[in-house]
This record gives C-alpha cells, sequence and structure tokens, in this order.
C-alpha cells in the first residue's frame, strides 16, 4: 500500500467523538524508576508525581471492521499498528507549527469518589509553575518538560528529526540508571511522552510516531472512540515472555496520543482509577499566584481522602 492510499484508509470515516478518560500509567512509571515489575503500593501519593510523567492528550488508534464478503470490492483495509502510526506520522509532518507563551499541561485522575486535578505551565526560559489545588497557582523550580529526562525547551527543539537518531537522543536523556537495563521500555515512553506532553515541533512528532512503527509487538485491536486502539506488549530485560501490556490510542487525523491503560508490570489487582491529560500552548496564566505553602493543606487533605479509599 504506498503513503497516499494508507493516509485515505487511515482518515477515511466520520469523526468519532471524544472519549473522556484515560487510564494512570503510575505502574510503568514504578517499573521505569526501579528497572524491575512494580509491586503493589497502598495509599501512594499521586500529587505532583512530577510534570511529564502523565498518561498523555488526546485521541485514538485505528482499525476498520471488514463486514463485507471476501471478494466484495467494499472490503475495507485493515491496517496494522505500524500503518497506523506511519499514516500519523504522514499527518503530523504537514502539520503547521503551534506556539503561545507558556506550555500547558492538565491532568485530571479519578481514584473513585476522589478527583485530582493538577496543571503545569512552562516557560521557554525553564519557568514554571505548578496548580495543584483549585484556583492556585505557585512559581516552583525548574523541572524538565518530559519526566525521568532532562528536557527543557530549547533540548525539545532540538531533537532529531530522523527516527533512530531521536530514539538515541531520548535514550541518552533519561536521568534514570533503569533505562539503560531497560532500552525498550523507556524508548517506547519517551516516544509516546514526546507526542502525548511536549511543544515537539512537526517534523520531531513524525519521526516519534515513524520510530514507534518499526518497534516490535505492536497490534492493532479495531476502531475506538478518537481513533485506533492499539495494543503494546513489553518484554522482559531477557526478551523470553511479557512483562505487561499497554494500550494506546492514536489519531491519524489529529496526530495525537493518549494512553489508555495498563495490565501486569507486577501490580496485580492493584485499583487505578481513570485519568485525562491535555496539553497545548496558552498565552494565560490563570488562576491567583500564591507560595507554594499555600497549596499544602489542600494536597495533604486530598491524599488523606485517597489513602482512606485503600484501607
Amino acid at each position: 500500500m504506498d503513503d497516499l492510499k494508507l493516509l485515505g484508509t487511515a482518515l477515511a470515516g466520520p469523526d468519532p467523538s471524544p472519549e473522556a478518560v484515560d487510564r494512570s500509567r503510575h505502574r510503568l512509571q514504578n517499573t521505569m524508576r526501579d528497572g524491575g515489575p512494580a509491586k503493589p503500593r497502598r495509599g501512594r501519593r499521586w500529587i505532583l508525581a512530577g510534570a511529564g510523567l502523565t498518561a498523555a492528550a488526546a485521541a485514538a488508534a485505528i482499525v476498520v471492521s471488514d463486514l463485507s464478503a471476501p471478494d466484495s470490492p467494499e472490503k475495507e483495509t485493515v491496517l496494522s499498528g505500524r500503518q497506523v502510526m506511519l499514516a500519523a506520522a504522514t499527518t503530523a509532518e504537514a502539520k503547521p507549527a503551534t506556539s503561545g507563551t507558556y506550555w500547558h499541561t492538565k491532568s485530571v485522575r479519578q481514584s473513585g469518589k476522589v478527583t485530582d486535578v493538577s496543571e503545569t505551565w512552562f516557560a521557554r526560559d525553564g519557568r514554571t509553575w505548578l496548580s495543584a489545588a483549585p484556583g492556585l497557582v505557585s512559581r516552583v523550580e525548574k523541572r524538565p518538560l518530559i519526566g525521568l529526562t532532562d528536557l527543557d525547551y530549547a533540548g525539545v527543539q532540538r531533537l532529531p528529526t530522523d527516527p533512530a537518531r531521536l530514539k538515541a537522543a531520548l535514550l541518552e536523556s533519561a536521568t534514570v540508571p533503569a533505562a539503560r537495563r531497560r532500552p525498550q521500555l523507556f524508548t517506547l515512553n519517551l516516544l509516546q511522552s514526546v507526542l502525548a506532553e511536549a511543544p515537539a515541533p512537526p517534523k520531531v512528532r513524525a519521526a516519534a510516531y515513524r520510530a514507534l512503527a518499526a518497534m516490535p509487538h505492536i497490534d492493532n485491536l479495531g476502531r475506538t472512540a478518537g481513533g485506533y486502539r492499539l495494543k503494546i506488549t513489553y518484554m522482559n530485560g531477557a526478551g523470553t515472555g511479557a512483562d505487561g501490556t499497554e494500550t494506546i490510542v492514536v489519531d491519524p487525523k489529529s496526530t495525537q496520543l493518549r494512553v489508555e491503560g495498563w495490565a501486569g508490570f507486577g501490580d496485580g489487582d492493584l485499583p487505578v482509577g481513570p485519568s485525562q491529560t491535555t496539553s497545548g500552548w496558552t498565552n494565560d496564566l490563570p488562576g491567583r499566584l500564591v507560595p507554594w505553602s499555600a497549596q499544602i493543606p489542600y494536597i495533604e487533605k486530598l491524599n488523606e481522602q485517597l489513602k482512606a479509599q485503600h484501607h
């Protein structure tokens, strides 16, 4: 299938309605930090997990239902996971760059009756503001745009546009020793972070999708709200079995990617609430500016509520 036919297949069909929630990726974060399977922990502090560690933004995955007869001329093409990624790459490369004063990321997590909303604003010079309490914004220490790396705004803009070089640069940027022991795990997730959390240029986004398309163990599960649902299988360090799986949704029209859920990684049946992360440019810094200490009482109360639900 040539590029034009591939893109046409991926973009066919009506626009789906957006899905409201994503599942948390905190199980994998433990694996990435420690280099081994995550262990279940009760009463986990979810607030201030760090900007850039959230799952991701908005939209979808791709599979076309084959309801026609075997020889029917109307038979639709079923795309592989690789073809979905390549279609998104073609669209991403043609999109114009966007800009603004602040790069804004908002994460909403639901755990039972408790809702946790956190927002982060990054200026190009590295200045950072954080809101964990409704209506309150505080200036905080500079932090990376992509969690578990040293990449700031300038670093993201300088990322290579060649897929192989991009993977190498992202792995080199990782700030935890486990990245060297689990390169596939880190590379896959840092590529996703480029697409879901960072203000990466269009050609870098295209390279990230092409790099993902070349990775093994990515299967298309079918069309879903917002695009196509893809399953990624993470192999153990020896390559002899699966540590766990991740489900993502990729939208070739908008080129957005979001994480839908996780399974495995040693967490068993630990309850994980749905989450939704959105990101984009804004020219406003809303809310009332206060010292960080003014937000602490709200955070402590929220963590007590989360802890109570786990007992």
